[in-house]
């Protein structure tokens, strides 16, 4: 047999190797870019889901934070373990890593290679994400293959096409529906979701993953290594254990793919709570003022879409009101920010956001920022003595949650009225919340700081505080020391006197901290000459644009 013809039959039994590299779609119901990887690949095909834990958790940021709380690690390692059940059930299994992605897969080609097996095309698929962090790691995948070939002198492995194949998934709307290219999405919520509603529909979601979506499987040798434990804490670089959870926490989420379909059943159809969503939302306490979907969104293990189809089957079997609409239209604030995001890249991490230069000094919206650590400190400790600003960020470092209230209140207090780098606020949310999400974050964030160019949305923490909290029931729950304060006194701590501390068992300084910051405080004006003026200053105060952030 010639040379060429002993080739051409070793090409034929080379087997490709298609990896699916999971990292925010942790489901196997209605993840269209998995069943997208699936759809490209021969059924003769090997296809191997795959998961990397960043080993890197711990490390700090350039903000003196970490990448991650332990409890928000916790939660990933529930979804990644609740993911490789549900592919198990679909015939296949899940083989996790801890470390770098392309380290990972380059050891696996390469255990592949030495059983003597033949390899022949070698592609990655994964969801589509766009922040330079995520960029980086699949250009460090595509180097990884390309030596891996070049090792076997296979050097043209995809016929011409790409290694690494990325799909856009884990929106309500589809991309390429959009009636705008992604050069011209609006950086404004109102006009964004005005022409996303008139001119999409939301796709019906994709069949679950199943037995026959598993193709060639995985090869013999590498069964082994889906057969490994998951990384424990321990193991991604956390010296302590998980603390006691707090009895205050509104919610104790659990992660995985069952339990964010469980909470979707619970809270649409068993609780009947999705026709009272509007008058509800602004909740501070409890696990039922809002729909705690978003840890479960975040790290993928449900869909928006699928939130959205549940709503609209409440709607046509139950009742069909605002409520009913508002939770799909959060669901399009969270594809606003995506959508934002893709548009602007790295400059929603800036200091200027997408003003640029402008915000230095030639935009309306420009602010000279300032770090101060002490300042920092205490807004991330809830002791700026601030009781409404307090109460959320200590609900936040004890639970990993805060109601969407508390993040707009919170995030404007830091940026304008501490005056204080934005991005230190980006950073600790990043840290500590649950359900963090790159594009809703930091999007939110620079919004918040008015680094888009909209509206500065400043909320007024001493009277926000009352309106949402008025018997201050939240306060209190979460600074015990103003307990015995007087309700006319609850948000505005330094307005007792000395004797009505004495009385109250809190002394300022002692008890708990005086102000960090001195803001005008809203003193509501009576009869009819003094709402006017309250409404005539509030419409002076406003800059054309809109600010919103994404709800819990």
């Amino acid at each position: 047999m010639c040379a060429a013809m002993v080739n051409s039959v070793a090409s034929r039994s080379a087997r490709s190797i298609n990896f699916y590299l999971f990292r925010f779609d942790l489901r196997v119901r209605d993840n269209n870019a998995l069943i997208a990887a699936v759809e490209r690949s021969s059924k003769s095909d090997y296809f191997i889901p795959v998961y990397c834990f960043d080993d890197k958790t711990k490390n700090q940021t350039p903000y003196s934070t970490t990448k991650a709380s332990p409890e928000r690690t916790q939660f990933l390692i529930e979804s990644v373990a609740s993911l490789r059940g549900g592919l198990r059930s679909s015939g296949t299994d899940l083989l996790v890593g801890v470390g770098d992605a392309a380290e990972y897969l380059s050891g696996l080609l390469s255990r592949v290679k030495e059983s003597g097996e033949e390899v022949g095309d070698v592609k990655v698929f994964c969801q589509e994400e766009f922040c330079s962090e995520e960029v980086k790691v699949n250009r460090s995948v595509e180097r990884a293959i390309k030596t891996f070939n070049q090792k076997r002198g296979h050097p043209n492995p995809t016929g011409g096409g790409s290694i690494v194949n990325s799909i856009w998934g884990s929106s309500l709307y589809e991309l390429e529906d959009a009636p705008f290219d992604v050069n011209s999405v609006p950086t404004v919520m109102t006009q964004f979701r005005t022409k996303m509603e008139k001119n999409c529909a939301i796709p019906n979601c994709v069949e679950t993953f199943g037995k026959g979506h598993t193709c060639g499987g995985i090869p013999v040798i590498l069964k082994g290594e889906g057969e490994k434990e998951l990384p424990g804490l321990k193991d991604l670089g956390f010296d302590e254990a998980l603390p006691e959870a707090d009895k205050r926490a509104a919610f104790e989420f659990k992660g995985g793919e069952e339990n964010a379909l469980a909470r979707v059943q619970e809270y649409i159809f068993d609780l009947d709570l999705l026709k009272t969503y509007f008058e509800t939302r602004n909740g501070l306490i409890g696990a039922n003022f809002s729909t705690k979907f978003s840890p479960f969104l975040a790290v993928g293990s449900v869909s928006p879409r699928y939130i959205a189809h549940q709503c609209r089957k409440y709607e046509a079997e139950r009742v069909s009101n605002k409520s009913t609409y508002w939770v799909i239209f959060e669901l399009t604030v969270r594809d606003f920010c995506r959508y934002f995001a893709k548009r602007f890249g790295d400059k929603i991490f800036q200091l200027d956001g997408i003003l640029g230069k402008e915000a230095r000094g030639r935009h309306p919206n420009s602010i000279r920022w300032n770090y101060n650590p002490a300042l920092v400190d205490a807004w991330k400790d809830g002791t700026t003595g601030f009781p409404f600003v307090d109460a959320n960020m200590r609900e936040l470092k004890a639970t990993g949650y805060m109601s969407n209230r508390g993040r707009q209140n919170v995030a404007s207090f830091l940026a304008l009225d501490m005056n204080q780098d934005w991005r230190y606020g980006g950073y600790w949310f990043e840290e500590k919340l649950l359900d963090y999400d790159i594009y809703s974050n930091y999007v939110s964030w620079i919004m918040a700081a008015g680094m888009t160019g909209g509206r500065v949305n400043k909320f007024n923490v001493v009277k926000q505080g009352k309106d949402y909290d008025p018997k201050g029931e939240y306060v209190k729950l979460w600074c015990p020391e103003l307990q015995d304060v007087p309700i006319a006194k609850i948000m505005e701590p330094w307005r007792m006197s000395k004797d009505e501390q004495k009385e109250a068992g809190c002394t300022l300084g002692v008890d708990y901290p005086n102000r960090v910051v001195e803001m005008k405080t809203f003193q509501r004006k009576e009869g009819k000459d003094g709402v006017k003026a309250q409404r005539k200053k509030k419409n002076k105060e406003k800059y054309k644009g809109g600010q919103y952030s994404i709800r819990e």
